[in-house]
């Protein structure tokens, strides 16, 4: 049994009643209390002290400090500055605003730094003509680019953190076609301010990018196409179900009217030689972009039936017939291009098509949503494999050997592809090779100093578009190689930057921009579960598959007029510093000081309500960190001091105070920029 432990028992246990010590004890039991406390006081006083001792330490505070809110700037009194800026002097903007921050991530990634953040700006405030014209600054067709770009900016729309990104493509097509109907009073010639005269090869995106870049100095532009009409790749190569032919050529007519010298049908080194057009023009851009297919040097190659991507997508595009109806086809390689021709041939009467690529489904290099609309078209994938031999009989095709692909990709990530022992036949009546493009440029540059490298491709420098002939630059895929149409707009941008640099007598190089490429942060999409309907992505329609596959009609069907200014409306104009009424801060405050509400009438949207509730704010600053906009931001005013617990209920004309003073009072006589609201028209952002 355990002891019973006794109170008198306990060496700590005093009795409130024993008697106080007297005498020698008392005597020693002071001077041990008081020998401790001396102890104690001594070994405190060896540690640093943890008070702050003025002026040796400086009072610095913590990273998470905060202070009160306040806004920058707020819809309805402040303007979302457009990113427009002349030629030479864009990559300066772009560069400027991506040092402090200002740079919204969807225009950072655009190849051309289209300013979609303006676009969205203007389509939404039913400002659609300008919204057009400012994007094509940059992206100088939006209507063509609006139907076939891959969208990268899409990629990085930081409204994907809270539910779906902003539809910037299909904006973009709604503007064009909204223009369609002004177009003629608002195109008007750009005037010739410059005595220099420049030629242009190839009516490519490139070549028109620098082209209307260049006719926007003043500079006189002589365009020079072997085709029967313009566009280059765009007109022979991208199918009309992407891409309708009226489109295109309605935005080039628009270069023409501003004053684009355009002479179709004249192939350089044939109809006129590059010495001829150095004698009449002060500078020459090729621009001539990728005009055969690569075909692979494997046995039965040049058997009846093997034909090159190119090729076949001219015929499938200028006259709606290839030579496969009612035949089997296997296209080989996994690109875009490959895609293009597979889908092309089931509209020209093919029986079967099949894609035969090197990758795995996963890793199949065309873009995702390309291969799903060719799949749900009835195009077979046959996948991880790669030729061997084309089979032959009596000269024809018949079937393609493969073997299979264990891996296509090194450690290192670089392209080598493993092979493995196993090998079949795929049963086909026509091949066709979609691996690559090559550049045909022996006669345009022939009896001239500029050089062409041992693959038969232009020598040129990649940052500043020169060749090597003096007064000759080059800019889209002769230079960059197989790419997309939004990049090789970009290189037009640049290419006519060192072109008007060279007439204006300057160094190409010193003191010059070059694009910034940045990077940004990246997140996983927002689940949607919970998200509100109109909170989401505009959907894009679609033709029936069934039906869309029998001729070339448009597989897209765009947005309509108010889903598009809706649409418009979510953009979050980041990075903008104007708070545009998103709602994100109130949806994250955990508090809930915060009550957001704005007006979306074009032409008249405002942010109407901005309050904030000081005496529930634990300034936790997750509100600020949230801001797309940065309009958002905690001003380190300590100093809060109020006579009434109503002005801690900071309103709109409050949150746009001044942010140097050090104390903020609230309510202290600030007016509310005007927002003159309809009655009943407060909507959900």
């Amino acid at each position: 049994m355990a002891e019973v432990r006794r109170p008198d028992a306990d060496a700590t246990f005093m009795n409130a009643t024993e008697p106080a010590k007297t005498g020698l004890d008392a005597f020693v039991s002071a001077w041990r209390s008081l020998t401790t406390g001396l102890a104690i006081t001594a070994g405190r006083a060896s540690h640093k002290p943890t008070t702050l001792r003025y002026p040796f330490e400086k009072l610095s505070m913590s990273p998470r400090w905060r202070g009160a809110l306040r806004l920058r700037g707020v819809l309805g009194r402040d303007d979302v500055a457009l990113l427009s800026a002349s030629p030479p002097h864009h990559n300066e903007t772009i560069a400027g605003l991506l040092a402090v921050d200002r740079l919204p991530p969807c225009v950072g990634t655009c190849p051309a730094n289209v300013d979609a953040r303006g676009q969205n700006y203007l389509i939404a405030d039913g400002r659609v003509a300008e919204a057009y014209e400012l994007v094509r600054e940059r992206n100088i067709m939006p209507g063509v680019l609006g139907r076939i770009c891959h969208h990268p900016c899409e990629g990085a729309c930081t409204r994907a953190r809270y539910d779906q990104p902003i539809a910037i493509r299909p904006l973009h097509r709604f503007a064009q076609e909204s223009y369609a109907e002004v177009r003629a009073e608002r195109v008007k010639p750009l005037p010739v301010t410059q005595e220099a005269r420049v030629a242009i090869i190839g009516s490519g995106p490139s070549g028109l990018s620098a082209a209307l870049d260049l006719m926007s100095l003043g500079y006189a532009v002589s365009m020079f196409e072997k085709d029967d009409k313009p566009g280059g790749a765009l007109y022979s190569g991208v199918p009309a179900y992407r891409l309708p032919r009226e489109v295109l050529h309605s935005e080039i007519d628009d270069l023409v009217t501003m004053g684009l010298d355009l002479r179709c049908g004249v192939e350089v080194g044939r109809d006129v030689t590059l010495p001829d057009l150095r004698r009449d023009h002060a500078a020459v851009l090729i621009a001539a972009g990728l005009q055969i297919s690569r075909i692979l040097p494997i046995p039965g190659a040049d058997a009846d039936g093997v034909r090159g991507a190119l090729e076949f997508l001219r015929k499938a595009n200028w006259e709606g017939e290839a030579g496969v109806r009612g035949k089997r086809v296997l296209v080989i390689g996994g690109g875009n291009v490959a895609v293009d021709v597979a889908r092309c041939a089931l509209r020209v009467g093919a029986t079967e098509v099949r894609m035969a690529s090197l990758e795995s489904m996963e890793e199949i290099p065309a873009h995702p949503w390309e291969i799903e609309e060719a799949l749900d078209e009835g195009v077979i994938a046959t996948c991880s494999v790669g030729p061997e031999e084309v089979a032959v009989e009596d000269g024809h095709v018949v079937g393609l050997r493969v073997r299979e692909c264990l891996s296509v990709f090194d450690e290192t990530g670089r392209f080598a592809p493993k092979m493995g022992e196993a090998t079949h036949v795929l049963e086909t009546d026509v091949v066709v090779f979609a691996i690559g493009q090559a550049s045909v440029l022996e006669a345009v540059v022939a009896g001239t100093d500029v050089e062409l490298n041992e693959r038969g491709n232009l020598k040129a420098d990649g940052t500043l578009f020169t060749t090597s002939g003096a007064g000759v630059f080059a800019c889209g895929e002769v230079v960059t190689g197989p790419g997309s149409a939004i990049g090789s707009i970009a290189t037009g941008h640049e290419a006519a930057h060192s072109i008007h640099r060279f007439l204006q007598g300057v160094d190409l190089a010193a003191d010059r921009t070059l694009r910034p490429v940045p990077v940004f942060e990246k997140y996983e999409r927002a689940s949607l579960q919970g998200v509100e309907e109109e909170r989401l992505r505009a959907p894009m329609t679609m033709e029936d598959p069934i039906e869309r596959v029998k001729d070339f009609r448009p597989v897209e069907s765009g947005l309509l007029h108010s889903g598009s200014q809706h649409e418009a409306a979510r953009c979050l104009r980041c990075s903008s510093e104007v708070c545009v009424g998103c709602t994100f801060c109130a949806r994250t405050c955990p508090d809930y000081c915060i009550t957001v509400e704005r007006v979306d009438t074009p032409g008249a949207r405002c942010v109407t309500r901005y309050d904030l509730d000081l005496s529930k704010c634990c300034f936790c600053g997750l509100c600020a960190e949230q801001c797309p906009t940065n309009a958002l931001t905690h001003t380190g005013q300590y100093e809060l001091s109020f006579y009434h617990r109503e002005l801690t209920l900071f309103d709109k004309g409050e949150m746009l105070r001044d942010p140097l003073p050090t104390r903020a009072t609230g309510r202290d006589g600030i007016e509310a920029p005007a927002c003159d609201v309809p009655s009943g028209e407060v909507e959900r952002p």
